[in-house]
């Protein structure tokens, strides 16, 4: 399937986004522009034919000094831990199964990995819908935190590794 990665733009069609969670569509439909423009979240969105059939969201983050901080090696520390949270990563139903959801999450990495040459974040963060979710971020190098099974993290070691700018 030949789709484009593209930033968040409004001319691309959105209004027959169905994945399946209805409050993942309606965040597209009707927050995602407003979140993107006040800087708050930039959402990247899987093209095809001008009609969107896939998104991710990121956003900084950060975490505090409970069990987390264990959690990614950090040990005793004073401050919080800076991360990124993707914070939703969606395709619609009709794609679903297509590959389409692992290249949006391998173009929202490669972005980040990019991006921290330039800002500092220790982790990226994800905090999956249920179980499948969980075991597809897995399936890229996320682990899950010791008390939150739902809520992941991949280190920025790790990622820029991946992206061989360890």
């Amino acid at each position: 399937m030949d789709f484009i990665v593209e930033p968040f733009h409004r001319r691309f069609d959105r209004s027959a986004f169905d994945s399946g969670q209805p409050a993942l569509d309606e965040w597209l439909r009707s927050q995602a522009g407003q979140q993107d423009g006040r800087h708050n979240a930039r959402t990247f969105l899987a093209v095809l034919d001008n009609r969107v059939i896939g998104y991710y969201s990121t956003l900084t983050y950060r975490l505090d000094l409970d069990e987390v901080a264990a959690a990614v090696g950090a040990g005793a520390r004073q401050y919080p831990i800076p991360a990124v949270l993707l914070a939703r990563l969606a395709v619609d139903r009709e794609f679903q199964g297509h590959g389409v959801g692992s290249r949006l999450l391998l173009d929202g990495l490669a972005r980040l990995a990019s991006v921290s040459r330039d800002i500092g974040f220790e982790v990226v963060v994800v905090d999956a819908l249920d179980r499948d979710a969980s075991v597809f971020y897995r399936r890229f190098g996320f682990q899950a935190f010791q008390r939150k099974p739902l809520k992941l993290f991949l280190a920025t070691k790790d990622l820029r590794r991946t992206f061989g700018l360890a």
